[in-house]
């Protein structure tokens, strides 16, 4: 893995840990946003989920997030975009106000210097379900941790979306955009994120930040899609080439971003394209001169202003004043201009045509450099959804190794409908990890007899992939039909199993067939500790679980990377990975003013 970028750690404290969460502001929920018909869960557990797993359950802080003080909880701070807040001292301020303090004293800016925050907006009221309900709901919203909306705020209560006339530039966290007529009655919070570039000023960054994000944001085009099928739209902007090329033929209003739906943008993806472009591109003449030429920089600067102006209005001019400068994320990766040049379009379309006609490896034009250099966090892929979804959800020491299996195989038809990829390479890749998950689990139980632990072991899976004990084969049985198919051609396993309509007893068989063959070796060592099991299993299956870097898709209808409306917050908890020179800190969770109460002292 390349050394910028911070590697996912072996278990994360923020959502797993078992101390109790802190709430550390002046307010509180009232009883009925936590009532049942509100969030409908107990005070102490808002931004956490219970996961039901057979018969008993456990909680994890999938909306949390690790407070100054090291504890893990939430900070509320009440806004409103219609009525007053109530201080603590007693006094009113308008909506906006002490969201705008907190901001002001956390970022140490000025009254006068600019504001800029991601407002990353989750779902409290999807806080229990079992593993299949989680996996299997109908918006989805689980599989990206409930959170489901990815915006900007730029102060005094304005805020920037994609489509852009989401929330109306409002907060929108009273569900009032959402709330079918006499349903329960809950809100939309969002988890407040700080973007820092490393060594460099806050007001500036920020400011540049609004440069971008208005610009971008004007006439911002929203895939033509449901408000739910948007999650199946491709990503394109993934590098700095590609972000670059965007933001110049945006400025410059290229027709094909504005007519062609493959370069629209949803929210997370949108914002995405700001963070890349504003730690990237200072916003003053000689660094658009350095990224795009002399002649060519000072013409799109001089365009920039004026796109920027008539936004805005028109008085005062833009003037030297109003530039940034800072060191870009470019430059702190140690890169040249040559290295970061902007795509032409038709450049981009022959990188693209030998992409997906995978002919990368003769073709001599333009390539980008990787997702993951001078950009704030690489895309997710399916790989990563799936990897998020199982480490927060289904993490072997919460639900085992059985049920660890039965969500990854649960994952298939979504992996095909996504990405392309059929139901025999997404085996190809999944089997191995199940096969590693059941060696560990067999390292804890398998104590003096093999075949006790298989035939358990096996009789367990057959059932979590959807078999019945009766209509089964024995294991020994089973793994006689995939000796003689030969396991060591995987293609003719895979075939085999699916012409027998994904034979349980079949697949069951499969999963074990590492722990059948290094079953002496197992008993020979001896049990060991779950924990051991497990530090060894996340170094096991560690490049297993990247296959999908390596996948090629064929096809340009399917999506293969993604910008998840949760990216952010897995960022800021330590779960996923992102550059290094570039920090995202979630400081507090903005909620409605009618679901708050000041603290009774």
């Amino acid at each position: 893995m390349d050394e910028l970028l911070h590697q996912k750690p072996l278990r994360n404290k923020i959502i797993h840990g078992n101390d109790a969460s802190i709430f550390s502001s002046d307010y509180e929920l009232t009883e009925h946003a936590l009532g049942p018909d509100g969030y409908n869960v107990k005070k102490s557990k808002f931004g956490s989920t219970e996961v039901l797993n057979q018969g008993s359950s456990f909680r994890v802080r999938d909306a949390q997030y690790q407070l100054g003080n090291e504890s893990v909880g939430m900070h509320f701070i009440p806004v409103s975009d219609s009525n007053s807040v109530l201080k603590p001292s007693g006094i009113n301020q308008s909506g906006h106000q002490q969201i705008d303090q907190f901001l002001r004293r956390t970022m140490g800016l000025k009254d006068s210097e600019q504001i800029y925050a991601l407002l990353n907006y989750f779902h409290p009221e999807l806080n229990k379900g079992t593993l299949k309900s989680l996996l299997t709901d109908d918006e989805g919203d689980k599989l990206t941790l409930g959170f489901t909306h990815l915006a900007a705020y730029l102060g005094r209560g304005y805020t920037s979306n994609a489509p852009m006339l989401y929330h109306h530039h409002h907060f929108g966290v009273d569900g009032f955009y959402d709330r079918p007529p006499g349903k329960t009655c809950y809100g939309y919070p969002a988890n407040i994120q700080i973007i820092s570039l490393d060594g460099e000023d806050q007001a500036t960054l920020n400011k540049n930040f609004m440069y971008v994000d208005t610009c971008l944001n004007s006439g911002v085009m929203f895939p033509n899609r449901s408000s739910t099928e948007y999650k199946n739209t491709k990503f394109r902007t993934i590098d700095i080439n590609t972000s670059l090329m965007y933001y110049r033929d945006w400025i410059n209003f290229k027709s094909y971003l504005r007519t062609d739906p493959s370069w629209f943008n949803y929210c997370a993806a949108h914002k995405t394209i700001v963070a890349n472009i504003a730690v990237n591109l200072p916003h003053n003449c000689n660094a658009f001169q350095e990224v795009y030429g002399k002649i060519d920089g000072k013409d799109l600067f001089d365009k920039f202003k004026l796109f920027y102006m008539s936004i805005i209005g028109p008085d005062p001019e833009f003037s030297s004043s109003d530039e940034t400068h800072f060191e870009p994320l470019w430059k702190k990766e140690n890169l040249t201009c040559d290295q970061i040049k902007p795509f032409t379009l038709q450049e981009y379309e022959n990188y693209e045509k030998a992409f997906l006609g995978n002919d990368l490896a003769k073709f001599k034009g333009m390539k980008p450099l990787p997702a993951h250099k001078a950009t704030c966090w690489a895309p997710h892929q399916t790989a990563d959804i799936i990897y998020d979804f199982v480490r927060v959800y289904a993490d072997f020491m919460d639900v085992g190794a059985v049920d660890s299996s039965a969500v990854i195989i649960g994952f298939m038809p979504l992996i095909e409908e996504r990405m392309g990829i059929s139901a025999q390479n997404y085996l190809c890749h999944a089997m191995p990890i199940i096969s590693k998950l059941m060696i560990a689990d067999a390292k804890i139980k398998m104590e003096k007899n093999s075949a006790v632990y298989l035939k358990k072991a096996f009789e367990q899976l057959t059932l979590a992939y959807g078999g019945k004990l009766a209509d089964s084969l024995s294991f020994d049985k089973a793994r006689e039909r995939l000796e003689r198919i030969g396991l060591e051609n995987t293609s003719q396993v895979i075939e085999s199993v699916i012409q027998n309509r994904w034979s349980p007893a079949i697949m069951a068989a499969w999963s074990l067939y590492g722990v059948f063959s290094k079953s002496q070796e197992i008993l020979q060592n001896g049990p060991i500790s779950k924990v051991k099991a497990y530090e060894e299993l996340v170094k096991d299956i560690e490049n297993d679980l990247s296959y999908a870097d390596s996948d090629h898709i064929g096809d340009s209808s399917k999506v293969q990377y993604n910008a998840t409306p949760c990216l952010t917050h897995t960022i800021a908890v330590g779960l996923n990975r992102h550059n290094k020179f570039v920090k995202i800190r979630e400081v507090a969770t903005i909620i409605d003013v009618t679901e708050l109460k000041v603290k009774l002292k």
